[in-house]
């Protein structure tokens, strides 16, 4: 498997939001498209649909980029403290333009395996980061005192096995498959380890049937994964867990 290190991953973005994406990264990435709208609106609903399961009044968000998931969090909870760690200066930047500035949130630039908070949190939140990481295993040990007892984590990340099977050095070959994810969390003790789809792509036809993708995930949003299939169909997925009392 190759992966980026987490500091190239930075640099990258920095380039891309100043370069490719001018400067405007939110629009660039979610709304110039149809087939990116409907992405946003099957990621918006996914998320929305598991906070309604949780309650927390701290929280950490790994790579929150421009904000564009920060403010499902602020609204469950407006009083809630939220903890943000992005590796990439330019996001930074970017969150400044689109968010207004809170009291009880903090954003941080640095690699989240030197980040070290004085306390756990109540919940943990990442949507498509946690691929780029280069230590994965690193990671989940420490995502084990990001939580706090009772706490919660949900991650979006995509399916490495969606569509035809990629291969060649690849940025994104860092996917994490659903049964991976499921041991590595357990393994760090982690339990209640849930499935859900967050973004439906038809193959080979995924920019001429975004309407019908957008229709697939709203009646399976509460329908948990089968894990052990393919699931060629689900670009991106929700993991639910709960580190235990």
């Amino acid at each position: 498997m190759y992966t980026l290190k987490n500091k190239d991953i930075g640099t990258g973005y920095n380039a891309g939001v100043r370069e490719s994406y001018k400067n405007d990264y939110e629009f660039n990435r979610w709304f110039i498209r149809s087939r990116n709208r409907a992405e946003y609106t099957m990621t918006y609903q996914a998320i929305s649909e598991r906070l309604k399961e949780t309650n927390f009044s701290t929280a950490l968000e790994l790579g929150p980029g421009p904000g564009t998931w920060t403010r499902l969090l602020h609204r469950k909870n407006q009083n809630a403290e939220l903890q943000l760690v992005d590796i990439s200066e330019a996001m930074k930047e970017q969150f400044e333009l689109e968010m207004r500035e809170l009291p009880n949130v903090t954003y941080t630039v640095t690699d989240i395996m030197e980040y070290a908070p004085s306390e756990p949190y109540e919940l943990f939140f990442s949507s498509r980061a946690v691929e780029y990481l280069d230590d994965k295993p690193g990671f989940f040990k420490k995502l084990g005192t990001f939580v706090k007892a009772g706490g919660n984590g949900m991650i979006v990340t995509k399916n490495p096995y969606h569509g035809i099977r990629k291969s060649g050095l690849d940025a994104h070959q860092g996917q994490i498959p659903m049964p991976e994810m499921k041991r590595m969390l357990e393994d760090n003790g982690f339990v209640d380890v849930a499935f859900y789809p967050a973004v439906v792509r038809i193959p080979i036809l995924s920019r001429l049937t975004s309407e019908v993708a957008e229709y697939i995930l709203e009646k399976n949003l509460n329908q948990q994964l089968n894990i052990n299939a393919t699931n060629r169909t689900i670009e991106s997925y929700v993991v639910t867990f709960t580190k235990p009392a």
